[in-house]
């Protein structure tokens, strides 16, 4: 079972595309799925991979630092609450700016940490961008043009929700799911041409099974987001490609897990990624209930949409220490 979990895992693609492979089918076979689906991607990524792979930055800033006791830990994370707090503020105050900044900041948060997972990081400025702004173009982009108005809905939701604090409704500017589309269709265009532009940088050096791969993973990647709901589409690929390969990334970084856990196998120490995320975790989950309460009460759809709001809080911050992180040293990331 073990070496099973682990050929599954080991590839920084296998998984990934069978979860994308999972979410296309479901869109050709019943469309109106995805639909009812479409809230639990990221209700089971409170446990799983997804809300996890964030609240691991508690142990990886202490370790990133040296910071050993919970008087300097806390100290060191001060910028990474300051940067919630400011985002809090923003989406408080201008819930709409907050959410086209935050969609942007997917874009790359999203693109960028695929093109460390297959290495298209390592083939030069072209082909590095051009996947990363690309791959999270297509995601998003096709969403957005394919389902404006689904694809728009969780935003106004919280756009609402937040607004209702404001005198002011100018300045809680929300904008339409009509004003998007052409921006979306425009985001389109370009991720299709980035992603060849890509793929072509790749083949050029040499690397001509990673550029198909890429290509291939385009594909799925649009294939759905066009298909799918938009809600299961992006919940499907946080859950199973971005916040996986981000877990498995920390998982082969032997500064990020400690020297006891480092030469395990690579299912033992996924899972110890989950368990040193769960000093920040515990505190992190009941932030979600005044956040759903906002939102109208509990349901599937709420508590996604609440994650979502959430995200929009500490997506930046997150971003910016897995900037800082070092390249993975440990099988098989490294191969």
């Amino acid at each position: 079972m073990a070496k099973a979990g682990l050929f599954i895992f080991a590839s920084a693609r296998i998984w990934p595309w069978c979860i994308l492979l999972f979410g296309v089918l479901s869109a050709l076979i019943n469309p109106a799925l995805t639909k009812a689906m479409a809230p639990w991607p990221f209700v089971i990524a409170l446990f799983v991979f997804g809300m996890p792979h964030g609240c691991a930055d508690w142990s990886v800033a202490a370790r990133l630092s040296g910071r050993e006791t919970f008087g300097q830990k806390i100290r060191g994370f001060t910028n990474y609450l300051c940067l919630m707090l400011a985002s809090l503020a923003l989406l408080a105050l201008l819930p709409g700016v907050a959410a086209l900044l935050f969609l942007c900041l997917t874009i790359f948060h999203f693109g960028m940490a695929d093109a460390t997972a297959v290495h298209a990081d390592k083939d030069g400025f072209v082909a590095s961008w051009g996947l990363a702004l690309g791959r999270g173009m297509l995601l998003l982009s096709t969403a957005f043009a394919s389902h404006p108005v689904a694809a728009w809905a969780p935003f106004e939701q919280i756009g609402i929700a937040f607004s209702a604090w404001q005198q002011s409704a100018a300045s809680a500017w929300i904008p339409t799911s009509n004003q998007l589309h052409p921006f979306a269709v425009i985001g389109v265009i370009t991720g299709v041409l980035l992603a060849l532009a890509s793929a072509i940088e790749r083949l050029r050096r040499g690397h001509a099974k990673a550029a198909i791969a890429d290509l291939i993973e385009n594909g799925l990647v649009a294939a759905m987001a066009a298909l799918a709901d938009p809600l299961f589409a992006v919940g499907i690929f946080f859950l199973g490609v971005h916040a996986f390969r981000h877990t498995r990334r920390l998982a082969c970084t032997s500064s990020i897990l400690s020297f006891h856990w480092a030469p395990k196998d690579l299912m033992t120490r996924l899972i110890r990624v989950h368990v040193i995320s769960l000093s920040l975790l515990w505190p992190t989950l009941p932030c979600l209930i005044p956040l759903c309460l906002l939102l109208g009460g509990f349901s599937a759809n709420s508590i996604a949409v609440a994650s979502i709001s959430f995200y929009m809080i500490t997506t930046l911050p997150h971003h910016l220490l897995g900037l800082h992180l070092p390249a993975a040293d440990l099988l098989p990331a490294r191969e």
